[in-house]
């Protein structure tokens, strides 16, 4: 066999550094191909490599599943991710300050409801004060929960739970502190189609306050 007979490599190869890094992790792990990231900030002089936050969610998909292997350079410039079959399950995770929750949660709603059991997933880290760069928990329970549910994930044909995500401690940004419960049942059999093709009729505008070390009079009148 020659060097052009050879089958393409199953391997997902990217130059483009962090470019879409959570994508891409969960595009790996949905497809069972091994993931190689190179040039991860190698340009950047100060701080080159991954960043605590993209290696903290690398722990956090190493716990979720089981047989993933994770190589990375000495200098965190390159990545070599393969990919291990989900689990699910009761699992724990500790969010550096340097991101929300929210920014964690966003990356595991795509695979949460394909493991072999029900997530029971607890984040404990920052959860309000960086709605400039990442979600809130309380805009993606408003906003992803309901589609979830739409395509049919613990939905009303089901007979476990809906998906639920619950803010049991707040935890303001740059000292954390707060922790959410994330619970995703598993998809038994397939996803419904979702179709959004009209706007419908706005009823309602809602809005969430949050205060942290101050008198409880400012949140409440925003209210």
């Amino acid at each position: 066999m020659t060097a052009s007979d050879k089958p393409p490599s199953r391997t997902l190869k990217y130059n483009d550094g962090a470019t879409q890094f959570r994508l891409r992790l969960i595009v790996s792990i949905l497809s069972s191909r091994p993931l190689l990231l190179r040039n991860i900030r190698s340009d950047d002089l100060d701080a080159p490599g991954l960043h605590e936050h993209e290696a903290s969610f690398l722990r956090l998909l190493d716990r979720m599943t089981n047989g993933t292997r994770i190589e990375i350079n000495a200098t965190g410039t390159q990545l070599r991710f393969k990919p291990g079959v989900l689990l699910g399950g009761d699992i724990e995770h500790d969010c550096p300050d340097g991101r929300s929750v929210g920014w964690y949660l966003e990356g595991i709603f795509p695979i949460a409801a394909f493991g072999k059991e029900p997530l029971q997933l607890t984040l404990r880290g920052v959860t309000d004060g960086t709605s400039d760069v990442d979600p809130s928990p309380d805009y993606l329970s408003a906003s992803f929960i309901p589609l979830m549910i739409k395509l049919g994930i613990g939905g009303e044909d089901d007979d476990q739970p809906p998906p639920l995500l619950k803010v049991t401690n707040r935890g303001a940004s740059p000292l954390g502190g707060g922790s959410v419960d994330f619970y995703c049942p598993i998809v038994k059999k397939e996803l419904k189609p979702l179709e959004l093709v009209e706007f419908g009729k706005v009823k309602r505008i809602r809005g969430t306050a949050v205060s942290c070390r101050i008198p409880p009079s400012p949140p409440t009148r925003a209210g």
